[in-house]
């Protein structure tokens, strides 16, 4: 049978915006479909393409959500203004979340009443039990910086957003440089010209931070050695043990604070030569778990190795990470406030 070439032309047009129309769909259909995600203990999970309603139970994954643009999405939140009233001044969208949600005593029936989309948990058996009620879970712990790059890399694939996706990348690049950096200019030392560095993370009673902990990555990648040699965080220790460590420099987490003119610690060679520190805590305490870690690094070095890191100017790094990852402007008293650990003048 002939071709009738003028009806053809006329009829392709047509053709045209119904192979468009069916594409289009047949792709928005696709990007429509649950992930599987593979969480931080290895467990497949299939995640919504666009999770609206987060609850983030571990305190220092709320500022890597903030970080990757995802504040607005958090409806609940382990966090609060009273604990960390940085993240809540940067991020004013989680005033509208439920906070202060305490990780061990969350009620599943409640996130499921809420419609909650997806959970971020600090453990694998956390993150079992919700499964139990349906609730899309994903384990996000990390004690390395490599695997904090990884649970960062998997929070991006969870959240699908081009935001999210670029500043992890950003992120991991800016980690990498300044580990690079450290790296070049610590490698030359001798262990004998690495200090011992004794990070302390509360005063009463007295708990130390050690070996395999995120702590103890930052204390090496600076120039540093762990004086504990106790494995974990918050470990319990004697003052006698401290004093058996020898550590030649000691670093407080900023909840412990300094410790009073009368404590025993301060007969220490490190409270004498005033080699000691309260760690900076800006969203999150520098020292833990958060992204700003990535601060954490440099300022560790120039504490460490003063002479090595002189270069180092931490105000402008501060300055320029917020501005970078928060999308904030500090001002001067801010970043005087962050560097002394202490509250924002107001949110």
């Amino acid at each position: 049978m002939p071709v009738n070439k003028t009806l053809l032309k006329r009829q392709l047009p047509a053709l045209g915006l119904i192979c468009s129309a069916f594409c289009f769909s047949t792709a928005a259909t696709a990007s429509e479909q649950n992930r599987q995600i593979t969480d931080m203990d290895g467990t497949v999970v299939s995640v919504p393409p666009h999770p609206a309603s987060i609850a983030d139970l571990w305190f220092a994954h709320n500022e890597i959500l903030v970080m990757l643009g995802a504040a607005q999405n958090i409806t609940t939140s382990a966090e609060s203004p009273a604990e960390h009233p940085w993240l809540f001044k940067i991020a004013p969208a989680l005033r509208h979340a439920r906070t202060g949600v305490r990780p061990g005593a969350v009620s599943p029936e409640e996130l499921l009443t809420q419609k909650t989309d997806l959970v971020f948990v600090s453990g694998q058996a956390q993150a079992e039990n919700l499964r139990r009620f349906s609730l899309t879970t994903l384990d996000a712990r990390y004690v390395t910086l490599p695997a904090m790059l990884k649970s960062l890399d998997m929070t991006a694939q969870a959240l699908n957003t081009a935001q999210a996706r670029e500043t992890a990348q950003h992120y991991r690049q800016k980690m990498e440089d300044t580990l690079l950096f450290l790296k070049k200019r610590t490698d030359t030392l001798a262990e004998k010209d690495k200090p011992r560095v004794l990070h302390i993370a509360r005063l009463a009673p007295l708990q130390i931070d050690g070996t395999d902990t995120l702590i103890n990555s930052w204390i090496e990648a600076a120039g540093g050695k762990n004086a504990a040699t106790v494995s974990g965080n918050h470990r319990p220790v004697s003052f006698e043990q401290i004093v058996a460590w020898q550590p030649d420099i000691i670093i407080f987490d900023p909840a412990a604070g300094a410790p009073d003119a009368a404590s025993p610690l301060r007969t220490l060679e490190a409270f004498r030569s005033n080699r000691w520190a309260i760690n900076p805590e800006g969203v999150f305490p520098w020292d833990r778990y958060g992204c700003e870690a990535l601060l954490q690094l440099k300022w560790a070095a120039k504490l460490i190795h003063p002479a090595l890191f002189n270069d180092v100017d931490i105000r402008k790094d501060t300055r320029d990470f917020y501005q970078d990852f928060f999308r904030y402007t500090l001002t001067e008293d801010d970043i005087n406030r962050i560097l002394n650990a202490q509250p924002p003048a107001a949110l």
